[in-house]
């Protein structure tokens, strides 16, 4: 796959036309050592609830035991899970290092969510911390697994910003990879 950035529309039109992006992200999966602790933290802290839980068998080569895989329901109807291996040593591999800490997933909420939920991690002591990045208010927090997770809050006219940025993301990234390491911040209302 070449690196060579192509110009405006090119990667998502088609003979037919337009490409459609999907409709919204239907999952984003992880290893979890403590699916307890886990979903305490989504289900209790985060508000996400527990909408599946699956004893599934494991992929072939992956022992011999079962994988509980819990789903923990967003607003959208997408889904943040976690699998756990039953096998001691098989989990021990999936569930092996830490990601770098700028590896992160990050979840939409509103001042009121947020305010909740910082005061509920302040209250059970689960690292945290916040960054006002001028353009999103963060608090991000450590879960039970060591992932970073990230409450962001959109500014007011949000929508529209994110728009003018559309119009000079490509112009932005050939920068970048022509060597123009200028820092930029995006286009405020």
């Amino acid at each position: 796959m070449s690196s060579a950035l192509t110009e405006p529309g090119t990667v998502t039109e088609t003979r037919s036309g337009v490409r459609r992006p999907p409709a919204r992200l239907h999952h984003n999966n992880f290893y979890t050592g403590d699916l307890e602790a886990t979903r305490h933290f989504y289900e209790d802290i985060a508000g996400l609830p527990l909408k599946v839980f699956w004893i599934e068998p494991v992929p072939e080569g992956q022992g011999t035991e079962q994988i509980g895989h819990a789903f923990f329901g967003l607003a959208d109807g997408g889904f943040m899970a976690f699998m756990q291996y039953t096998e001691s040593a098989v989990q021990a591999t999936m569930v092996s290092g830490e990601q770098p800490t700028s590896v992160h997933i990050a979840l939409k909420v509103d001042d009121e969510q947020q305010r909740d939920i910082r005061k509920q991690v302040e209250a059970e002591g689960y690292e945290h911390f916040f960054i006002d990045h001028g353009i999103l208010r963060s608090l991000y927090v450590f879960d039970p697994n060591r992932l970073l997770v990230e409450f962001a809050v959109d500014p007011d006219g949000h929508k529209e910003m994110y728009q003018m940025e559309a119009e000079r993301a490509h112009e932005m990234m050939r920068r970048f990879l022509a060597g123009d390491r200028t820092p930029t911040l995006p286009e405020k209302l």
